[in-house]
């Protein structure tokens, strides 16, 4: 493959990283708005992005480079909420979504790129741990210890039962990666008036077997 392609477009996904950023600057001096809480995390954010296309432009040769891409991405969206609310607290819990959460997530896409079904398995495996582990010591830490107050409590059950749907539908993707179709048993139909009976035609709904 050209390498040459790739460069234009991880050059292009930059330029416009340094336009927004720039545009953002920009209107926060034009407004006389502090904008610096929502800019500087994407010095971290970008860069996760970039390795994302990095990899989705490599095909399964750059499939490795899923899991930096996963952790560094997940890493800047967490400070970009926690600089834009305040919500620093939320790292006594948060980590769970940058290990195993994130890296369980880099394994699946690294997994399917390269059609290493072991790693995929593996990564929905750390994803579903990392999000039982974000849901239950968010309860813990938030409703019980009420570490950031009633107003972050009011949005936490619904952010919740968010995370509670993503669970089931990490949990239903791994049993549906694992099913299989079941050959289906021919029915044999012996000839009128005796003969030999015919060898049975093999009808499968899943894949063949020898």
């Amino acid at each position: 493959m050209d390498p040459q392609p790739r460069r234009i477009r991880s050059s292009a996904v930059v330029g416009l990283a340094l336009v927004a950023v720039g545009a953002l600057l920009l209107v926060g001096q034009v407004l006389d708005i502090d904008l610096w809480g929502f800019v500087w995390p994407l010095f971290v954010l970008v860069p996760g992005v970039v390795l994302f296309v990095a990899m989705a432009s490599g095909g399964a040769s750059t499939a490795a480079l899923a899991i930096p891409a996963s952790i560094v991405t997940m890493t800047g969206l967490l400070l970009l909420y926690q600089s834009v609310t305040g919500h620093w607290e939320s790292w006594a819990y948060a980590w769970s979504l940058i290990f195993p959460v994130s890296f369980g997530v880099g394994l699946i896409v690294a997994g399917r790129r390269s059609a290493n079904e072991s790693m995929r398995k593996a990564g929905e495996g750390m994803t579903r741990v990392g999000l039982i582990v974000f849901l239950v010591a968010g309860v813990f830490f938030e409703l019980v210890l009420r570490t950031s107050g009633g107003a972050t409590a009011r949005v936490f059950w619904p952010a919740m039962l968010v995370l509670a749907g993503l669970i089931m539908i990490v949990r239903q993707a791994g049993l549906g990666g694992r099913s299989g179709g079941r050959p289906t048993q021919a029915i044999i139909v012996p000839p009128p008036g005796g003969g030999e009976t015919p060898a049975p035609a093999r009808t499968e709904a899943g894949p063949a077997q020898e």
